[in-house]
């Protein structure tokens, strides 16, 4: 399969967050269902989150709407793909950081190859492409919006 391709497809959380679940599938062999996807207003240094424990992923609105701003849909698309990413691993149950985001760099490199923006996002972040003034700008208030299918799976969470 070639996940290059199939990144271009994605058009809404759900399709990018399919795409995520496929190449950690096939980069670690690993994967879960049940999760729900939330935006909130988050401070501008955290991303998103993913409670251990919980089913949620809070993704950093206020980031996103500053990310959406100057970059092009397939630019956002990047940041919204390694984010997840980072997010669905930490769901997987790996809990430190650091070892996230080599992770996260690992699985981008494998399958969509070093040169790919996926992967060089995986090293630089959101943050990035943000001026001085846009962080300070973006203040406080989580105000959470549920992402309606999110998640696509046949399978039942609960047996």
């Amino acid at each position: 399969m070639d996940f290059a391709v199939e990144f271009e497809k994605c058009i809404d959380y759900g399709d990018i967050f399919s795409l995520v679940k496929k190449v950690v599938e096939k980069s670690l062999g690993e994967h879960r269902v049940g999760l729900m996807l939330f935006l909130g207003n988050l401070p501008i240094r955290v991303g998103a989150f993913h409670a251990l424990g919980t089913n949620d992923i809070v993704l950093n609105r206020r980031l996103l709407n500053s990310i959406s701003r100057d970059k092009s849909s397939s630019e956002r698309k990047v940041f919204i793909f390694s984010i997840l990413l980072h997010e669905y691993l930490h769901a997987l149950g790996y809990v430190d950081e650091r070892e996230v985001r080599g992770l996260v760099y690992q699985v981008c490199a494998e399958n969509f190859g070093e040169n790919h923006p996926v992967t060089e996002a995986a090293i630089t972040g959101p943050w990035a492409s943000l001026s001085e003034e846009e962080i300070i700008a973006l203040g406080e208030g989580i105000n959470l919006e549920l992402i309606k299918d999110f998640e696509r799976t046949n399978h039942r969470y609960i047996i």
